[in-house]
Protein backbone atom coordinates (compact mmCIF):
# COMPACT_ATOMS: atom_id res chain seq x y z
CA UNK A 1 0.00 0.00 0.00
CA UNK A 2 1.37 3.56 -0.76
CA UNK A 3 2.48 6.13 2.11
CA UNK A 4 -0.69 8.33 0.46
CA UNK A 5 -2.79 5.66 0.63
CA UNK A 6 -2.07 4.74 4.11
CA UNK A 7 -2.46 7.99 5.43
CA UNK A 8 -6.18 8.75 3.81
CA UNK A 9 -6.69 5.69 5.22
CA UNK A 10 -5.41 6.30 8.94
CA UNK A 11 -7.26 10.01 8.81
CA UNK A 12 -10.71 7.65 7.77
CA UNK A 13 -10.09 5.39 10.05
CA UNK A 14 -9.61 8.05 12.89
CA UNK A 15 -12.96 10.15 11.88
CA UNK A 16 -14.91 7.49 11.67
CA UNK A 17 -13.73 6.22 15.35
CA UNK A 18 -14.76 9.41 16.35
CA UNK A 19 -17.99 9.37 14.85
CA UNK A 20 -18.71 6.45 16.55
CA UNK A 21 -17.29 7.88 20.27
CA UNK A 22 -19.51 10.63 19.35
CA UNK A 23 -22.53 8.16 18.77
CA UNK A 24 -22.41 6.07 21.91
CA UNK A 25 -22.87 9.11 23.49
CA UNK A 26 -25.77 10.65 21.91
CA UNK A 27 -29.26 10.29 23.80
CA UNK A 28 -31.91 7.51 21.87
CA UNK A 29 -35.09 6.46 22.62
CA UNK A 30 -36.66 3.22 21.98
CA UNK A 31 -39.77 3.54 19.98
CA UNK A 32 -40.48 0.15 19.49
CA UNK A 33 -40.16 -3.13 20.76
CA UNK A 34 -40.40 -6.05 18.28
CA UNK A 35 -40.29 -9.90 17.42
CA UNK A 36 -36.86 -10.68 15.68
CA UNK A 37 -38.74 -11.14 12.01
CA UNK A 38 -41.05 -8.23 12.82
CA UNK A 39 -44.02 -9.92 12.70
CA UNK A 40 -45.41 -9.38 16.80
CA UNK A 41 -44.61 -6.44 19.37
CA UNK A 42 -42.85 -7.45 22.71
CA UNK A 43 -45.03 -8.18 25.61
CA UNK A 44 -45.64 -5.30 28.00
CA UNK A 45 -43.04 -6.45 30.93
CA UNK A 46 -40.08 -6.41 27.98
CA UNK A 47 -40.94 -3.55 26.80
CA UNK A 48 -41.46 -1.88 29.31
CA UNK A 49 -38.13 -2.05 30.38
CA UNK A 50 -36.94 0.70 27.76
CA UNK A 51 -39.91 2.70 27.59
CA UNK A 52 -39.90 6.51 28.15
CA UNK A 53 -36.52 6.89 28.91
CA UNK A 54 -33.52 8.19 26.88
CA UNK A 55 -30.20 5.85 26.68
CA UNK A 56 -27.05 6.46 25.28
CA UNK A 57 -25.92 3.17 22.96
CA UNK A 58 -23.12 2.99 25.82
CA UNK A 59 -25.77 2.27 28.63
CA UNK A 60 -28.50 0.22 26.53
CA UNK A 61 -25.24 -2.29 26.16
CA UNK A 62 -24.71 -2.07 29.69
CA UNK A 63 -28.22 -3.29 29.68
CA UNK A 64 -27.50 -6.16 27.47
CA UNK A 65 -28.25 -4.84 24.16
CA UNK A 66 -26.25 -5.75 21.04
CA UNK A 67 -25.32 -2.60 18.86
CA UNK A 68 -25.22 -4.18 15.51
CA UNK A 69 -24.91 -2.00 12.08
CA UNK A 70 -27.88 -3.32 11.37
CA UNK A 71 -30.22 -2.28 14.51
CA UNK A 72 -30.27 -3.19 18.10
CA UNK A 73 -31.07 -6.57 19.73
CA UNK A 74 -32.22 -7.59 23.00
CA UNK A 75 -32.22 -11.08 24.39
CA UNK A 76 -34.96 -11.69 26.64
CA UNK A 77 -37.20 -14.67 27.61
CA UNK A 78 -35.44 -17.04 25.61
CA UNK A 79 -35.54 -14.98 22.51
CA UNK A 80 -34.27 -11.90 20.40
CA UNK A 81 -36.07 -8.78 19.90
CA UNK A 82 -35.71 -5.79 17.84
CA UNK A 83 -35.75 -2.10 19.51
CA UNK A 84 -36.39 0.42 17.12
CA UNK A 85 -34.18 3.58 18.24
CA UNK A 86 -34.65 6.93 17.03
CA UNK A 87 -32.60 10.04 17.93
CA UNK A 88 -33.56 12.00 20.60
CA UNK A 89 -34.34 15.57 19.75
Amino acid sequence: MARRDRTVLSRYLVAASRNMAQRMLDAYRVVEVRSADGSQPAPPEIAERFDGRLFTLRQLEERGVRITGKGAWYLAGGQDWQLKLEPAV
